[in-house]
């Protein structure tokens, strides 16, 4: 009990981007024609999420403390937004994937909820408490923000359509989303590139978080994409939307294309110059969700501004997602047996020595 308690309290919201990673490759799989790999994906996804979800609810009641503390710090806060994309994402394989846009309501709904409450708690308690300089706290995981904000819009987008003559507020909604989303892109990326820029960063800081730059462009195009694409299905005068929608969402997948290169080569320089070793943690499915987004929302793209050949891209990108999805799932296994087994072997010995009785003095000493 021990074990699963101690679980319980550590328990970070960044296990969530497991949920997204996993999510996002089943839904580009599927995109692709990969039906077999899709629904794998999805059951699989839906049992990490439950479990996840009840760990965390179980988090709230029983170690609120813990979980406020995290909340209030600003290296951790806004990863709190790895709830509301996880859900989302789960919601959209629902309508991706299996074809079941009513359960995906219920996803949409909750994951407004969650995005409420965790937008308005994060960035208050930011507001008020941070009092660090920018170069402790500032990371690309702060970019999670926009991905949880761009995974409303994408289900609200994939679900207008279904709503009938409601499809116009969805609709409408989703775009509200969409655009909150970019501002906090280009509200957080410029800090990130003073924060990149302008101070010395450690190679143990580089990497997994970074993904997140080119994720949450990703994911901001897949939102436009979709956005385009379900313009025509839903009544209102979102035509006169379509231009701007179409140049800003190729503006996004140029910029985030853009990040690749630069990504890899810090990985490179992390890795290989500076040998550092791998270690799994949860924030290395923020590298994978990245590689699944930039390959579902390349297809997406490509069918939204109907220039068919930047869909090729895609018929590449999903493998690497496919290796990077393996290996991390693999280590991350290990890394969990290792946990759970090194602390069942350290509660019967702090036991023993707690039972064991303490030597007695049975000699007298001598004056």
């Amino acid at each position: 009990m021990s074990v699963i308690r101690n679980t319980i309290k550590t328990l970070h919201p960044t296990y969530f981007a497991f949920i997204m990673s996993t999510g996002i490759i089943s839904i580009a799989s599927g995109l692709l024609g990969f039906k077999g790999i899709a629904y794998g994906l999805f059951y699989i996804n839906i049992v990490a999420y439950a479990i996840i979800l009840s760990l965390q609810i179980l988090r709230v009641r029983m170690f609120w403390t813990n979980l406020y503390n995290d909340l209030s710090n600003p290296k951790l806060s806004l990863v709190f937004f790895t709830i509301v994309a996880g859900t989302n994402v789960l919601g959209a394989q629902f309508v991706s994937v299996v074809n079941q846009p009513e359960i995906a309501k219920i996803f949409w709904y909750f994951g407004i909820f969650l995005w409420t409450i965790v937008s308005l708690s994060t960035f208050n308690i930011l507001f008020i408490k941070c009092d660090q300089r920018i170069e402790m706290v500032m990371h690309g995981g702060w970019l999670i923000a926009t991905v949880g904000t761009q995974s409303v819009a994408v289900l609200g987008g994939l679900l207008a359509p279904e709503f009938g003559d409601a499809g116009s507020l969805v609709m409408f909604s989703s775009f509200v989303w969409w655009m909150i989303g970019s501002f906090l892109y280009m509200v957080l990326i410029t800090l990130i590139f003073y924060r990149l820029v302008f101070f010395k960063i450690s190679p143990d800081a580089l990497v997994p978080p970074y993904w997140i730059n080119m994720g949450a462009l990703a994911i901001t195009t897949l939102a436009g994409s979709i956005l385009c694409i379900n313009i025509p299905k839903v009544q209102g005068p979102y035509a006169d939307f379509l231009g701007f929608t179409k140049g800003f969402t190729l503006f996004f997948w140029s910029f985030g294309t853009w990040w690749i290169p630069f990504l890899v080569i810090m990985g490179i320089w992390k890795y290989v110059f500076h040998k550092t070793q791998y270690k799994y943690t949860p924030l290395y499915w923020g590298m994978v969700f990245p590689l699944g987004m930039y390959t579902a929302c390349t297809i997406r793209l490509s069918q939204a501004i109907e220039i068919p050949f930047i869909a090729n891209i895609s018929n590449y990108f999903i493998y690497a997602a496919y290796v990077a999805w393996s290996f991390i799932f693999i280590t991350m296994i290990i890394s969990l047996i290792k946990a759970a087994t090194a602390k069942e072997a350290a509660t019967p010995a702090k036991e023993a020595k707690v039972a064991q009785p303490q030597p007695q003095m049975t000699g007298v000493a001598k004056g």
